[in-house]
């Protein structure tokens, strides 16, 4: 018989009410499950789409070079509201001009994913992950190095990423390895990846945050 009163990873959170019973940790959400401590992070870009159907990252049937670039963000807690939240290539930067600004009630659960698409309908699950379309009309990310900027609303620069040391062109994305803690990587090299060119709004073997 079910024991009510058990809570085998000794978090403080009871079997019957935690979603993660075995994943204890020193910080833990109210269903049980842990709180990372990373903040909010970069896991996944892709800025060099592959040619043709491969490389329609976004799902919609058609393959871009502009709609199908991505930046998976990932926030390990709690609760965050990105509302005005504005993303910055290098020249959207100094031009004071941002690629996207998050829309309000842009809100991002702990433990959960954010995929931000260049463009086109994205069409698909995502893992359950929230998703949108940069409202600039483009990411334009550079094959030949970009650094991305990301400021809260109040112009407070929150992360930045330098895709210059990943520039080589790969046709397909750089994901962290392990997920949300690794260094980034291309995506197809990984045994868990199973041959994909990219996972937006999943960990890189396809399955859910």
């Amino acid at each position: 018989l079910l024991d009510d009163d058990s809570d085998s990873d000794g978090d403080g959170v009871l079997d019957a009410n935690d979603n993660c019973p075995n994943e204890g940790g020193e910080v833990v959400d109210a269903n049980g499950c842990p709180v990372l401590g990373l903040g909010f992070i970069i896991n996944e870009v892709h800025y060099d789409p592959a040619a043709n159907l491969p490389g329609d990252a976004n799902g919609d049937g058609t393959r871009s070079p502009l709609e199908d670039e991505f930046i998976e963000f990932f926030n390990s807690g709690p609760d965050l509201d990105i509302s005005g939240y504005m993303v910055f290539d290098t020249d959207a930067l100094l031009n004071s001009s941002p690629r996207h600004t998050f829309p309000a009630g842009t809100l991002v659960p702990i433990n959960s994913a954010i995929v931000l698409f260049g463009g086109g309908m994205p069409t698909g699950s995502f893992g359950g992950s929230l998703t949108q379309t940069a409202s600039g009309g483009t990411l334009n990310l550079s094959n030949a190095g970009d650094l991305l900027t990301l400021q809260d609303a109040a112009g407070t620069t929150i992360l930045t990423f330098d895709i210059s040391p990943l520039s080589n062109n790969p046709d397909e994305s750089y994901t962290r390895d392990p997920d949300l803690s690794g260094g980034f990587v291309q995506h197809s090299t990984l045994t868990a990846a199973n041959g994909s060119l990219f996972s937006p709004g999943t960990k890189l073997d396809g399955t859910s945050f």
